[in-house]
């Protein structure tokens, strides 16, 4: 007989999708038919490769310097392809998780999910203490975090209330009130909303279609009543685990759109129109929870949601027995080290970094004995983010009065790595003149402290990097509006 237990076992890595498993040179030969005189076997050629994924890189790489010009073309896109989607693998490669759960509280396996994921997962609404109590059976298998919560929310009944801070069409916020269950045992809060997934009942309320790609969770909603254009529309929303730097939705394809009636939908790619306000009237409020607006009204998709929208057919769609495509999204990569500078007591130094990130430093020593270093960094702001005083950083320990001593990304250590308190002395930020480079100069004076470094060696810029990233998903029985 199974007692009432929680069993939480997780891993780092994506789940590996399926691969079709290649024929001994099968890669090679089929790079030979891309230079085909028949058109359909070099699309087959071309398609079968990009199946074999990396699988096919070797062959592919080597026919980028063919002499046929049909095979170093398609070599060199598919190569392209294949690489892009690789790294968009990995940056959202999933947490892990496996729960064996038997008449455990729902809280109590909340917690477990919660233990080591880099988040919480935990219940809001007034009903919170009755459903942290309800004793739930699940077992999940090896799978990645998010499918683990969609199975959870399955056998309680929940669903997606927000994620990261953002909350679900129709959901209330979070505010995370102090709570008890009946027998007075404390309801689970989240401690930084931001880094944190929020369930609530469904409340009878029909299951939303959903789909997991790897650290992402892709739900489908009805647009607000007014917002959708004529030949319908579905708000596809987008719940990336918190771990992940997610900056915006920049595309959506849809690839495949079948209505409730077995009809196909055809995607309508022309921009919404601009709405336009009457004259002396404050702007209308879009209900997120897809109650009527006013006329006129304009619902503006948040960074992790986008419209996949459709040409008015033959009869009015109202819903898509399936939804499938691709949304191209922008990701911050993992806080790193972007420029460093060893200093020279002499002369400046400068160097390029990551990301085509340029820092030139230069210390000295004023004639009260204080001790500066001067610091020029030049970065595009629109692949570069400088990290944030309050931001952890890889194998740093926070300093005792919090932060981790950056400013502006820049950080001063002695030649052991211990860090200077900084001091902002003088700074001048402009951009150059292609208008495309944020150059920022700093004069940052190293604060002695007792039993602190006492002599400048290094100075680091850290940031993180944005990062295309696809996410692909296939959604069934979504409503449109």
């Amino acid at each position: 007989m199974r007692t009432s237990a929680v069993v939480l076992i997780l891993a780092a890595g994506a789940a590996a999708a399926p691969v079709p498993s290649p024929n001994a040179r099968e890669a090679a030969r089929l790079v030979e038919k891309l230079g085909s005189s028949d058109f359909a076997e070099r699309e087959a050629a071309t398609g079968r490769l990009d199946e074999l994924g990396v699988l096919a890189l070797d062959d592919l790489r080597a026919a980028c310097k063919s002499e046929d010009p049909e095979i170093a073309r398609r070599a060199i896109d598919l190569v392209r392809r294949i690489e892009r989607r690789a790294a968009s693998e990995r940056a959202l490669a999933p947490t892990t998780v496996e729960i064996d759960a038997a008449g455990a509280p729902l809280d109590a396996v909340l917690a477990a999910l919660s233990g080591r994921a880099d988040c919480d997962v935990v219940l809001n609404g007034p009903d919170a203490p009755e459903l942290a109590a309800k004793k739930v059976t699940v077992a999940t298998g090896k799978v990645p975090f998010w499918s683990a919560v969609v199975k959870v929310c399955d056998a309680a009944e929940l669903q997606i209330a927000g994620a990261g801070g953002f909350v679900a069409p129709g959901s209330a916020p979070y505010y995370g009130r102090a709570a008890k269950t009946a027998d007075g045992t404390a309801v689970r809060r989240a401690t930084n909303v931001e880094r944190a997934v929020v369930l609530e009942s469904r409340g009878g309320a029909k299951k939303r279609p959903a789909s997991v790609h790897g650290a992402v969770l892709v739900e489908g909603f009805a647009p607000p009543r007014g917002t959708a254009p004529p030949g319908g529309a579905a708000l596809v929303q987008f719940w990336p685990e918190p771990k992940l730097g997610w900056q915006a939705v920049v595309n959506l394809k849809v690839e495949r759109a079948v209505g409730a009636g077995g009809n196909r939908l055809t995607p309508d790619l022309t921009p919404p129109p601009v709405a336009q306000q009457p004259p002396g009237r404050r702007p209308f409020a879009v209900q997120p929870n897809g109650g009527p607006v006013a006329p006129g009204a304009r619902f503006n998709p948040n960074i992790r949601q986008a419209f996949a929208k459709f040409k008015p057919g033959d009869e009015p769609a109202t819903g898509a027995r399936e939804l499938s495509g691709s949304a191209y999204a922008l990701m911050r990569s993992a806080v790193e080290p972007m420029a460093t500078v060893a200093l020279d007591p002499q002369k400046a130094v400068a160097v390029t970094g990551r990301a085509g990130v340029e820092m030139t430093a230069a210390a000295f020593t004023d004639a009260t004995g204080k001790k500066f270093v001067e610091v020029t960094v030049a970065f595009a702001p629109t692949s570069v983010d400088p990290v944030r005083a309050s931001d952890p950083l890889p194998d740093a320990k926070p300093a005792a009065t919090g932060g981790n001593r950056t400013v502006l990304g820049v950080r001063v250590t002695d030649a052991d790595g211990a860090t200077f308190p900084l001091a902002l002395a003088k700074q001048r930020s402009d951009f150059d003149r292609t208008g495309r480079r944020v150059v920022a100069h700093l004069t940052l004076e190293a604060v002695a402290v007792k039993d602190g470094p006492t002599e400048p060696a290094q100075v680091v810029f850290w940031g993180s990097t944005s990062r295309p990233v696809e996410v692909p998903f296939t959604l069934k029985d979504v409503p449109l509006r």
